[in-house]
């Protein structure tokens, strides 16, 4: 909703296509460039298709020196290129029919390729699938589910084991080499599962990490919120409130004095138009506050309001907090000009220090949430924000922490 009198730029809504933001929180991304968590993913899918490319190119290669057989050398390829899309899963898991299949083949393959006198280099889709399967959750199962686990990994074990040792057992492998071959597969399973569940380690840590990082821009939007509307409370709060008593005054002294209620009318109008230039300002981050500033507008306020206002000090030069400070002022003149029925005021002034003070407090007040809030952001800043109440008097307090 607009403010009256005050006109805020918008930014236009997004056409097209838009990047998504950190674990598809769907926040607007850049046009261009990925997310960070868009680019890990695809380095890592690439980086692992390669990988197993490179290693299917292996294979294509010993079977065609070993068998110099068209076929075996095609077998060989598909095999690799099936166990190449199955790594594409590495994530979330594969279809449970891409996984049987991929498994099935490549398990024929190492037996084929046993009988054809091949080496161990005929178990490398054999790990790899067994690899990606173990490492993965089932199919289907929710994302962020725990992966298959360590009985896969058992299987695989014993499914690249038993081929050679079976061989070895009826003759088709000389003896010598059943147990280089077998521990020479076995060690791939071992390779290829401990590389794949690595990764799930690295990538899961880079999931906290970017979980974190949307969480943080999360919060820094939700502290400039608070921000802007502690600033858009101090502003307009104070306002409405003098503005209402300019007008029940106006609205008292119409009868008997036309030329008192008119200068109440214009003071109203003119406390109306200093507040949309400030909440202007406040909507293109021009707006200041200063410790001076705001003890002039607030003993003008006062004195407006017929309470007896004494200052005591003057104003600091440049200090630290000299903002915060300006707020402690106006929240307070804000609050005894709504809660109390006050007759008498003081602002003290010090360096790094300001309190004000004023009498008709409520003896049971109501809590002060202005006050409460200044007093956190003082708090991080490293100031101390303290009110008090003795009797009718009631004592707002802020000092920069030494």
């Amino acid at each position: 909703m607009d403010l009256p009198g005050v006109t805020v730029d918008r930014p236009a809504e997004p056409v097209g296509p838009v990047a998504r933001g950190p674990l598809g929180s769907g926040r607007p991304g850049d046009r261009t460039t990925a997310s960070p968590l868009a680019r890990m993913r695809r380095y890592t899918t690439l980086s692992f298709s390669g990988m197993v490319g490179v290693l299917t190119g292996v294979l294509v290669l010993v079977t065609a020196t070993a068998t110099r057989s068209p076929a075996a050398v095609a077998a060989a390829l598909l095999v690799g290129a099936l166990v190449t899309v199955l790594s594409l899963s590495w994530e979330h898991g594969p279809p449970r029919s891409l996984a049987i299949v991929a498994l099935v083949l490549a398990e024929a393959a190492w037996c084929v390729s046993l009988a054809l006198g091949t080496s161990a280099w005929g178990a490398l889709p054999v790990a790899v699938a067994v690899a990606v399967v173990a490492t993965t959750p089932r199919s289907g199962a929710p994302r962020g589910s725990a992966p298959r686990g360590w009985p896969w990994l058992v299987g695989g074990v014993l499914a690249v084991a038993a081929p050679p040792v079976t061989a070895g057992a009826l003759g088709e492998l000389p003896s010598a080499a059943v147990a280089p071959v077998t521990t020479s597969a076995v060690v791939f399973v071992l390779a290829a599962w401990s590389a794949y569940r690595l990764n799930r380690y690295q990538f899961a840590l880079y999931l906290e990490i970017d979980a974190a990082r949307a969480t943080e821009a999360e919060l820094a939007v939700l502290r400039e919120r608070y921000r802007f509307s502690t600033d858009l409370h101090d502003i307009q709060g104070q306002a409405l409130h003098v503005g209402r008593l300019q007008l029940q005054l106006a609205d008292k002294t119409l009868d008997r004095d036309v030329e008192a209620a008119r200068g109440h009318l214009r003071e109203a109008e003119q406390l109306i138009a200093q507040t949309i230039a400030e909440t202007r300002r406040l909507a293109y981050g021009e707006r200041t506050v200063t410790l001076a500033g705001e003890v002039a507008n607030s003993a003008e306020l006062i004195r407006a309001a017929g309470i007896e206002l004494r200052v005591d000090g003057a104003v600091p030069g440049a200090q630290p907090l000299d903002d915060l400070l300006g707020l402690v002022v106006r929240e307070a003149t804000t609050n005894l000009l709504r809660h109390a029925q006050a007759e008498h005021v003081v602002i003290e002034l010090a360096p790094g220090a300001v309190s004000v003070v004023n009498d008709g407090a409520a003896p049971n007040g109501r809590g002060l949430s202005g006050l409460a809030r200044l007093g956190d952001r003082f708090a991080a800043a490293g100031g101390v924000l303290e009110t008090s109440q003795h009797g009718g008097t009631f004592r707002t307090a802020a000092r920069v922490a030494p």
